[in-house]
This record gives structure tokens, C-alpha cells and sequence, in this order.
């Protein structure tokens, strides 16, 4: 305690020094606070379920039709229930939007469909009432509902007596059976409602890859076991059940189904966690700048205290006690330092909600918490011995008696201790090089995909909407398209509408529909499946507000959706994969069931790029929108966005089908930033690193020079008295910081060649040795140290010579 109350006082005494070096400590150790709790809590905290590490995604792949992460089917479900060796329960799920009518305005709720285990297999149990039951997954058996804690407030005001109340989901009377705990989400997505998945086992086939299934994996068996056990059951289905109508088992061997098992966890992550390791990795480089930075300021501080160091010494001080003296300072510095970087972080940690768009994995649990306040700790503690350490290790061997004679004032600075302070400089830009580099490879990245074509033209005047219209509005199929036409149509007839259409999945809106596709005019080999396509469903009008190009023949009519024609609209890459050009598909036949009639190919639409600028545009058909209650719908006008332009909206569509919830109110330009969303959390968060750690960087060769001028005031005053010029003397401590700086640059260009490559996954359309980002680095740090080595000796050679020579 006496070396801290100590260290203390030399802290208030010199104020400049201790304020410099706690700043410079906050934001490093900040920086690495704010992005510990992010991706504590994104990657490394389980999920909140009863024994959460047992719980796995059971995948599979298809390699005979490009199928990198295949979904579930109820054959593998029922398969994996009867027949598993490795797993303890399985459940089957998924998700869809319902509408809600008969309670207040009608309303338009996420719900999360899932079978009688999904609930129990996660540990959760309900709050009011019971779960659902075996009974409740079969076709026939009474509608049920769940409803979450949330909206049973929201709602139902918490009545406790909510147990069997009949609500109208999807036009149908279904009883409220329970009520889930509060705090409940599945999969990073909040649920208004719970519905059974139900099927009839009779009718159950090797098809509908639709859904996801989960695990809980038997005590003692791990990811490789699975695997080989749902290898073996994959086998065990096929024997199980028929394949689809239409379709022969050899059909669905040459799929060539295979395991892909991963904990639970990684479907929750995805590939964010690249992106997320890449950043941390960056932040703590920073923090290694940051200790550097400091390190240079306690040895310059410390060889000040050289002979007070030699006297303590010499009066029987131990070299362990002064080397405690000196490592207090550091930690007491490290701790505030610290103590101060957690409150930014803090606050940092505020505008979280702010990254929603980039659709980070519990998001609202981002904060500090227990386990961010003990990693600040040790941060701390950690970055006070860092730079400490190196004050320590060089006073350990310096001599007594040189100290006591080093205490003239004419002296200049002993060779290792230059070397010392240069090579902490020189550390201190390479690492500021390797992240400008990041930083620059990711702007680089985010360039390109700007400049892609996405298919799509202006999307910030193009306003997007989900509509669902009621069963009240619309009985059957039939009126139901005619409902869609009318409420499309009177849309369009608002002030400064162009054009109107909808479409049953936005492109880059997340819908990711495949299906085989078979052409009249190409021959299958026996028992072989062709390549799957995506599918989306458009109406008329829909490349038209899209502002997409139709190549070929024409978009749909209204009459091809009424009379239920058989006509197809597909892409152009698709065309030109199957016919060679977009004017030979016009006319050709294509299906996708061996059982289905030929659909006649009658549009050519140029490629949209559906999953995002980043992917290829897929190889898509574009089917007659038929049969469908919920879709999207698109205006394209310029007052898209505004407000009164919204309240028309809603009030035009409450005119025309009354009781149609409206969803997803935003524009085109929302959702083309959505798919870029990650990209550029990555780009700010890298860029905040890599200015960062210029700043720091400078600042080190700005002290650097600093020092060396004024340890060499004297020699200054020499050169001046003799008839040096001011120019040449600047241009000496120029050259001399850009001779050091110079050596970083090239040693964090080196280095920055395999850290680049490791940043190839992140990087669209740019190389990771990309030259302008290289050049654009270098040149830049230089100017930057230039300008930073400059100062210091602007300012000694407006000295006056007589004053310079006095100043020693």
C-alpha cells in the first residue's frame, strides 16, 4: 500500500504525464472492453437451455445438386425419433408470419412452429397451462396455440385466466393451451406464438426439406458420432419411405445426401464470427500500440529518476524495491487507465440497438456485465506490467555509478536507450500499418459491392410493404388473386406512384426457395436429378417497379394469373446456361416435377442478385404469384419513406381489404444496406481500429522526435551559432523519424501479408494483396510521420542559438 499511495502522489504531481498516459490507456483498453462483451456474448456465452452444449443442428448436405446446408424433412425427423443411437430427443421446426383478427385491428405475429419435444428438449416449460403433447403434431387433432409472455401481456393484460380463450389465427379458432416463461427466444428471433407442426405419418414422404431439426445429443457422444450416426439413418429413411410423386429413389440418391451435425451455437453465429475474431484481433493490436505508446513515456520518465534511483540505491535501496516503485506506477496507471476505458466502453455499449441491422445474435444481452468487468481487470493488471515491465528491465542494468555521473546536463542520450525508444516507435508502426491495412482492404470491399448492380434500380424510391389478406376478404384461391390485383391497382393510384407490383419473397429479403427444374428439350440420364433453381412467385408489374430489365419476350399478365396459365418468367443466366442466349429460351418448356404440365417460358428478366450484392445472382424461375395470402408489395414513387406518404398507404389498404395487417413498412434502400449491413460493421469497426492506431503511431514518432530534440537542444544551438539554417536542421529530424517510420511501414507491410490472407472470407472483389491498399498505406503513414516529426523541430530551431546553448 505505501508503494501505491506513492505512486499516487508522483501521479498528481506530474498532471500532463498522468493524463496522457491514462487516455491513451482508456482508449485502447475501451476498445477491447466494448468488443470483448460483444463477442462474449454473441460467441462464447452459451445458449440459455438446460445443458445448451448438448444441442445440435442436424443438417445434411447434398453434393449432387450444390447443396451446401440442406434442411430437414419429416422423414428425417420420424427417422431420427425411431431409429438414433447417439440422440437423447429430436425436434422438428420452423418459422412463419400469421395474422391475428377478431381481438382488436388485426395484427400480423412471428410464431415459431415446432413439434411436442421442441419445448421439453430445451428444458422450458410453460409458465400458465400445459405444453404441447404428442396428439397436438397430428393432422386432425384439435388447434392449439401458445402464446409468449410478451404478448400475453401485451394482449391479455396477463390475465391468468387466458387458458383456454379461442383466438382466430389464419382465419381459424385455435385455444390458448399456455403461456411461455418470460425471457423466452429461440434462435435470436422473438415469437408472438407457438403452433403445433402437425402431419400425417401416411403421408409422409422423402421430400419437403423445409424445416430445421434439433438435437439433444445422449451423455458422451460427440459431434463425429452423430455424424456417422445420422450417415447411417440417412440410408435407413430411404428404406423408410417413397420418394417424392413424381420422382425415384435413384433420383434422390443422386443427390447423394451426406451429415453436416454442428452445435446449436454455430446456427445461431453463422459465419459472423469470422468477421467478429478478425476485429478482436485488430482491437488487441491496438492495445499493444497503446502499451507500446506508453512504454516510450515511462522510460523517458524513468531515466529522469535515474538519480534519484542511484541515490535510494546507493542508501540501501534494493534493485526489487525500486523495481516495485516503478511497476506501482504502471499497474496503479493500468487500473485507471481501466477503470476509465470500462465507463467508454459503457457507453459505447449504448448504441448496441444501433447494430440491429448487421443482425447480431442476442443483441439486446450486449453490456457489461460480470464477466466484462473481470476481463477489464485482468486487461488492466496485464497492460500495467506490460509497459512496466520494460522501464523495469532496463534500469535493472544500468550501474550506479554511471547514473550518479549521467546527472549533467549536457549529455546526450545513451545509445540503448535510443535504440530502445526507436525500436518501440518502429513497433508501434508496423502494428498501425498491418490495421491500417485491414481497414483499408474491407473500404475496399465496401466499394465494390457498391458498385454492383443488383439487379434492381433506385431502391431509395422504392417502397416496400407485406400485405396478408384475411380469409374475411378473401375465401378461396381465386378471389383471393383478384383481391391482390385490386388492392395493387388502387396503390398504384396514389399521387406519385409510377408503378406497383408485389412478389411473394424482396430480392435480398431472405427467401431462399429451391426446387429441381427439367426442360422438354434436354434429355436426363436414368435415375439422375437436375441442378435445383430458385423459385419466386411475381405478379405483373414486378420488373417493372423493380426497374428490372426484361431481355427477352414479356413480363406476367393478369389474365396469366386468373386463367391460370402455364407460363414462366426465368432469368437470364438461367437462359443462358440452358439455351445459350435469352432470345432462344422464348417458348422453350420447363417443370419441376416429372408429374407437373410444361410451363412455357414467356420472359427473359435480367440477373438480380436475390441473397445479397456480395453473391452471385442466382440461376432463378419466376412462377405465376397464385395461391398466396401473404406478399410483398412495391410502389415506386419519390416521396417513398415520408411519412404522409405512409399514412396513404394505410389508409388506402384499410379501404380496400379491411382487416389486412401491414408489415415490414420500408423502403428498398433498407433492405439493400440490411445486405450489407455485416460488411460494414466490420469496415467501421476496423476503421475505428486502424484510426486508432495511426493516431497512436504518430503520436509515438511525434514523441519520439520530441525527445531527441530536446536531448539534443544544445547541439541544436551549436549548428545554429556556426550558420546552420533552420531548413536543414528541420530536414535532419525529418529524415531521421521518416528513417524510423520507415522501417515499421515496410516491417507491417511484411507482416501484413499473411494477416491479409486470413481476411480473404471477408473480402468481395479484392485481393488481399491488393496494391493501391499497400501503396495508399505506406505513402500515407509516412506523410502522416512527416508532418508529426516536423513539429517538434519547427518549434527547437525557432530558438534562438544563445538560448539553446543555455539550455543546457
Amino acid at each position: 500500500m505505501r508503494d501505491v499511495r506513492h505512486a499516487t502522489r508522483r501521479l498528481v504531481r506530474t498532471p500532463m504525464f498522468t493524463l496522457a498516459t491514462v487516455l491513451t490507456l482508456a482508449l485502447g483498453i475501451g476498445a477491447n472492453v466494448a468488443i470483448f462483451s460483444i463477442v462474449n456474448t454473441v460467441l462464447l456465452k452459451p445458449l440459455p437451455f438446460f445443458e445448451a452444449d448438448r444441442l445440435v443442428g442436424l443438417w445434411q448436405t447434398a453434393p449432387g445438386v450444390d447443396i451446401g446446408d440442406l434442411n430437414a424433412s419429416l422423414a428425417d425427423y420420424i427417422t431420427y425419433r425411431e431409429e438414433s443411437r447417439t440422440l437423447a430427443d429430436v425436434a422438428l421446426w420452423n418459422r412463419a408470419a400469421v395474422t391475428i383478427t377478431g381481438l382488436a385491428q388485426p395484427e400480423r405475429l412471428d410464431s415459431l412452429i415446432a413439434t411436442h419435444r421442441l419445448l421439453p428438449l430445451l428444458g422450458v416449460q410453460p409458465t400458465i397451462g400445459r405444453p404441447f403433447s404428442e396428439r397436438d403434431d397430428q393432422d386432425g387433432s384439435p388447434e392449439v396455440v401458445m402464446l409468449s409472455h410478451g404478448y400475453w401481456q401485451r394482449q391479455f393484460g396477463g390475465d391468468t385466466n387466458v387458458v383456454g380463450r379461442l383466438i382466430t389465427v389464419d382465419g381459424m379458432r385455435r385455444e390458448i393451451i399456455g403461456v411461455l416463461p418470460k425471457g423466452f427466444w429461440f434462435m435470436d428471433a422473438p415469437h408472438d406464438l407457438v403452433l403445433p407442426l402437425r402431419f400425417n405419418r401416411a403421408n409422409v414422404r422423402l421430400a419437403g426439406y423445409n424445416n430445421q431439426a434439433i438435437g439433444r445429443l445422449r451423455p458422451g457422444v460427440d459431434i463425429a458420432g452423430v455424424n456417422a450416426d445420422v450417415a447411417r439413418m440417412i440410408r435407413v429413411a430411404f428404406g423408410k419411405f417413397p420418394p417424392p410423386q413424381g420422382m425415384t429413389l435413384g433420383m434422390m440418391e443422386d443427390a447423394r445426401l451426406a451429415p453436416k451435425v454442428r452445435p446449436l451455437v454455430d446456427d445461431l453465429v453463422g459465419d459472423l464470427g469470422k468477421s467478429l475474431w478478425v476485429v478482436t484481433a485488430t482491437i488487441g493490436i491496438v492495445l499493444l500500440i497503446a502499451c507500446a505508446n506508453v512504454a516510450n513515456l515511462l522510460l523517458v520518465r524513468t531515466e529522469g529518476r535515474a538519480q534519484e534511483f542511484a541515490v535510494r540505491a546507493a542508501i540501501g535501496a534494493s534493485r526489487g524495491r525500486l523495481a516495485r516503485d516503478v511497476l506501482a506506477e504502471s499497474l496503479l496507471l493500468g487500473l485507471i487507465g481501466g477503470a476509465i476505458g470500462l465507463g467508454l466502453a459503457a457507453l459505447g455499449l449504448r448504441a448496441a440497438p444501433g447494430l440491429a441491422p448487421a443482425r447480431l445474435p442476442r443483441l439486446d444481452l450486449i453490456g457489461v456485465d460480470a464477466a466484462t468487468i473481470v476481463f477489464t481487470l485482468v486487461v488492466s493488471i496485464a497492460a500495467g506490467f506490460m509497459f512496466g515491465a520494460l522501464p523495469v528491465l532496463k534500469w535493472s542494468r544500468v550501474r550506479l555509478s554511471e547514473a550518479l555521473k549521467a546527472g549533467g546536463r549536457g549529455g546526450t542520450a545513451g545509445r540503448d536507450r535510443n535504440v530502445t525508444r526507436n525500436t518501440l516507435a518502429v513497433v508501434q508502426v508496423a502494428l498501425a500499418v498491418v490495421l491500417l491495412i485491414g481497414s483499408g482492404l474491407m473500404l475496399r470491399t465496401y466499394q465494390s459491392m457498391r458498385r454492383v448492380q443488383p439487379g434492381f434500380t433506385d431502391p431509395a424510391t422504392l417502397q416496400t410493404l407485406r400485405i396478408a389478406i384475411p380469409r374475411e376478404v378473401a375465401a378461396d384461391d381465386a378471389s383471393l388473386m383478384v383481391a391482390h390485383q385490386a388492392l395493387v391497382e388502387r396503390l398504384a393510384s396514389l399521387p406519385g406512384v409510377s408503378s406497383a407490383g408485389l412478389i411473394d419473397a424482396l430480392p435480398m429479403g431472405g427467401g431462399d426457395s429451391n426446387d429441381p427444374i427439367f426442360a422438354s428439350d434436354h434429355t436426363y440420364a436414368a435415375d439422375t436429378i437436375p441442378a435445383l433453381r430458385r423459385f419466386i412467385r411475381a405478379a405483373p408489374g414486378t420488373f417493372e417497379v423493380l426497374g428490372t430489365r426484361v431481355v427477352a419476350g414479356r413480363e406476367f399478365a393478369w389474365t396469366d394469373i386468373h386463367a391460370k396459365r402455364d407460363v414462366v418468367l426465368i432469368s437470364e443466366n438461367f437462359a443462358r446456361e440452358y439455351w445459350g442466349s435469352a432470345a432462344a429460351a422464348i417458348g422453350k418448356q420447363i417443370r419441376s416435377n416429372p408429374n407437373d404440365p410444361w410451363s412455357q417460358v414467356v420472359g427473359v428478366v435480367a440477373d438480380i442478385r436475390h441473397d445479397g450484392v456480395d453473391r452471385r445472382a442466382p440461376s432463378t424461375v419466376y412462377w405465376p404469384l397464385r395461391d398466396t395470402r401473404a406478399a410483398s408489395y412495391m410502389l415506386r414513387s419519390a416521396r417513398a419513406g415520408t411519412g404522409s406518404f405512409v399514412a396513404e398507404i394505410r389508409r388506402a389498404v384499410a379501404e380496400q381489404s379491411a382487416g389486412a395487417p401491414i408489415t415490414q413498412m420500408r423502403s428498398m434502400q433498407e433492405v439493400y444496406e440490411r445486405s450489407m449491413a455485416r460488411t460494414a460493421l466490420t469496415l467501421t469497426l476496423l476503421g475505428i481500429s486502424g484510426a486508432m492506431a495511426l493516431l497512436l503511431a504518430v503520436v509515438g514518432i511525434y514523441a519520439l522526435i520530441s525527445y531527441t530534440v530536446s536531448q539534443r537542444t544544445r547541439e541544436i544551438g551549436i549548428r545554429m551559432a556556426i550558420g546552420a539554417q533552420q531548413g536543414s536542421v528541420q530536414l535532419m529530424f525529418v529524415g531521421y523519424g521518416l528513417t524510423w517510420a520507415g522501417v515499421g511501414a515496410a516491417a507491417g507491410l511484411v507482416a501484413a501479408v499473411p494477416l491479409s490472407r486470413l481476411m480473404s472470407a471477408l473480402l468481395f472483389e479484392v485481393k488481399p494483396l491488393d496494391p493501391l491498399t499497400y501503396a495508399a498505406v505506406g505513402v500515407g503513414l509516412l506523410v502522416a510521420a512527416a508532418m508529426a516529426s516536423y513539429l517538434p523541430a519547427r518549434r527547437v530551431t525557432r530558438i534562438q542559438p544563445i538560448e539553446a546553448l543555455r539550455a543546457e
